[in-house]
């Protein structure tokens, strides 16, 4: 049975609005933002928000510059 690291497990878990506010440093404006326009998927139950792990990381990627490298990829 192959084991998973602890990065991979967390990939699947659910946070609140309060942890991805704390995680992207944002308001909660910019976070409503984020849903609204469908940037960041999320779940609502009862009227509290949740997100995937794995879809913040997919914003962050998403939106990763490096300055040092053109688009392309190429220095």
């Amino acid at each position: 049975m192959l084991r998973l690291s602890r990065a991979e497990v967390l990939k699947d878990t659910w946070i609140d609005n309060q942890d991805v506010l704390q995680t992207l440093h944002i308001s909660k404006r910019t976070l409503q933002t984020l849903r609204d326009n469908g940037t960041l998927p999320y779940s609502k139950v009862k009227g509290k928000f949740y997100y995937k792990v794995s879809d913040v990381e997919q914003l962050l990627q998403d939106n990763y510059y490096n300055h040092n490298f053109k688009q392309d990829g190429r220095k």
